[in-house]
């Protein structure tokens, strides 16, 4: 009798294990035809954070070799013509050069992907590239082509409107985030402004999501060089009136499981303005000058406050600059114009990232259930400094938590 049941129990089991095999490629079927469905099953799925470096190619040859510190690295990248051409000028033909394999094998090495970026920042050319079937088709040709030869695993496209920040969410160009995804072109990420996504229609945002592999948001520069205030690169929160990064996550709440192929950018650098005094968001002077602030550096400045809305740091201090002027001088019987020198004590501010503020806006982008975060640029944080690999290291327990 107990032999009997035993038998009847393995039967049972088996029988089981069969019917559930047959039925799960239905299973399958019916999560990928129905949205709702696939958003569950995607939910199930343990998804890793992406760490997407920038290397622009102008660094190439200054930096470290990366390996764990990131998951992707960007070659940044090559031009694009209005014809579709790639642009194979001193920089990007850096691609192919000694120092760009080392950094190329190294990543592979480490179980990264090796990704090329592309880029156009002109909105007239942008226009007659989208309009051209002809362009397009050479640009996913040519790409595909570096994909194929040069051991590259994606594309980056940092196609940027200057103009009208929404304008990447149209028809059109969607429409070419399909025929790239489709052209060969492996993994797709398409670089958006934080004003893409603030002002941008919420269901033209989801569309461009689902074109793509990957959005990257820049999260960076809401205070630039020729701003008439100083302020923060990247902050957290804002006075009333400015953007911040909680008014990009918070737009992202409801995108449910598109939210894990976002990327938040972040910068690893800051700025340094002349300024009127030394309060906190002090004008700039007329004529001054905003000059970029790179993360070693940011090292060195002492006496740093901390910005407790941007969740950064900042800092002021006072330069004597040589100044000049021109004056009428006699000379004899003749009036002659000269140039006479005075040094003038002039303040500064400087508005930049460090090890705490970069890991608060990591801990922003995980509590949002983003798809990971990304640095511009690599080789800015120093040759020698370990801050990539401690934030890697940040990264990683912040998603196993």
């Amino acid at each position: 009798m107990n032999k009997w049941k035993g038998g009847l129990v393995i039967v049972v089991g088996v029988l089981l294990v069969i019917g559930g095999w047959k039925l799960l490629p239905e299973k399958i079927e019916k999560e990928l035809l129905n949205p709702l469905g696939w958003q569950g099953w995607v939910e199930k799925k343990k998804v890793g954070k992406e760490v997407v470096g920038f290397l622009p190619s102008w660094m190439i040859g200054k930096t470290k070799l990366y390996g764990k510190e990131v998951t992707q690295l960007v070659f940044s990248g090559i031009e694009v013509e209005a014809d579709g051409s790639l642009v194979w000028d001193v920089q990007s033909k850096k691609l192919r050069g000694e120092n760009y394999k080392k950094l190329k094998d190294e990543t592979k090495k480490s179980g990264g992907k090796n990704i090329v970026s592309i880029k156009l920042f002109k909105d007239d050319e942008l226009e007659e590239f989208i309009a051209s079937p002809e362009a397009r088709t050479r640009l996913i040709n040519e790409v595909h082509d570096v994909l194929k030869n040069d051991g590259f695993e994606g594309v980056n496209i940092d196609f940027e409107y200057m103009s009208n920040a929404t304008r990447i969410l149209d028809d059109d160009f969607i429409s070419f985030m399909h025929e790239a995804k489709n052209g060969g072109w492996g993994e797709v990420g398409v670089d958006v402004f934080t004003n893409t996504i603030i002002k941008g229609d919420p269901e033209r945002i989801r569309g461009l999501i689902d074109a793509v592999d990957w959005v990257v948001i820049m999260a960076y520069d809401f205070h630039r060089p020729g701003s008439d205030y100083s302020g923060s690169v990247a902050p957290i929160e804002a006075e009333l009136g400015q953007r911040s990064i909680k008014e990009v996550t918070s737009k992202l709440v409801g995108f449910e499981t598109r939210k894990q192929k976002v990327i938040m950018a972040l910068p690893l650098y800051g700025y340094e303005w002349v300024t009127v005094d030394d309060s906190y968001g002090s004008a700039q002077v007329d004529g001054g000058y905003g000059r970029t602030v790179f993360l070693s550096e940011g090292i060195g400045i002492t006496g740093a406050k901390w910005d407790e809305m941007g969740m950064s740091p900042w800092a002021t201090w006072i330069e004597k600059t040589q100044k000049s002027k021109i004056k009428s001088k006699k000379v004899g019987k003749k009036i002659v114009k000269v140039k006479e020198y005075f040094y003038e004590n002039e303040w500064h501010s400087a508005y930049y990232e460090n090890e705490r503020s970069l890991k608060i806006k990591i801990d922003k982008t995980m509590e949002t259930e983003l798809g990971g975060v990304g640095y511009w640029a690599l080789g800015y944080e120093g040759k020698d400094s370990k801050l990539l690999e401690i934030l890697a290291e940040h990264t990683k327990s912040k998603e196993e938590e």
